[in-house]
């Protein structure tokens, strides 16, 4: 019994701890998909962040944060997004890895 309840109070943290880092991100699971989207095209980070300003003014991201995100370094929740579109997410940040850890090693 009381492991029950145990499993069920660290269930019920976690989905407190995801709500509220949720809540303090500046950046959308969109934006992240669509920075993954457009860094595996070849684009610069100043010109996706420029892109992302130019089409959402009232987006909260910065020039630093769209560089962290480029390097594949963004945790989106799958309570974020739909079911598809967070695994479009998980797939292009493999790719993003990828991608980054072949670019450091030359």
């Amino acid at each position: 019994m009381e492991n029950k309840f145990k499993k069920k109070f660290l269930r019920s943290r976690q989905l407190r701890k995801e709500k509220k880092n949720i809540e303090n991100k500046d950046i959308t699971g969109e934006e992240v998909i669509f920075i993954f989207e457009k860094v595996l095209e070849g684009w610069k980070t100043i010109t996706i962040y420029n892109t992302i300003i130019q089409t959402n003014p009232n987006s909260k991201v910065n020039k630093k944060r769209t560089e962290q995100v480029a390097t594949g370094n963004c945790k989106v929740y799958p309570s974020e997004l739909p079911i598809e579109r967070y695994n479009h997410y998980v797939e292009l940040r493999k790719k993003v890895y990828e991608l980054t850890n072949q670019n450091t090693i030359k």
